[in-house]
């Protein structure tokens, strides 16, 4: 009996992602169920974490990088909630960015 090679599948794949949502798994869950997955608020309409003064990049030790919400106490890895993005929506406790966040000014305005 002797096999003979299979093509390849050379199909593209597409993703197929419902359209305001970001984020997949547990995060999608939340706001899908118009909660977000940082805070747990209700979802503000219209409005982007992007937009919001509490979203800030965490930088670790080995350099990766995770937008975080400051509403969310925590150190590490593991704590600080789940990374954002910034197309993410905004919960109701959404503070308007007036001039660009970094880490620093973060720090520098506790």
């Amino acid at each position: 009996m002797t096999s003979t090679p299979t093509a390849p599948n050379t199909q593209a794949r597409t993703t197929v992602r419902a359209p305001g949502h970001a984020g997949r798994g547990s995060i999608r869950k939340f706001l899908d169920a118009g909660i977000h997955p940082a805070t747990l608020r209700p979802l503000a309409a219209g409005m982007r974490c992007a937009e919001c003064v509490h979203l800030y990049l965490k930088v670790l030790d080995n350099g990766s990088e995770h937008r975080k919400c400051g509403l969310v106490a925590g150190t590490g890895r593991r704590n600080g909630g789940p990374d954002l993005r910034e197309e993410t929506p905004a919960c109701v406790d959404i503070a308007k960015v007036t001039a660009p966040v970094t880490l620093e000014s973060r720090g520098a305005a506790q």
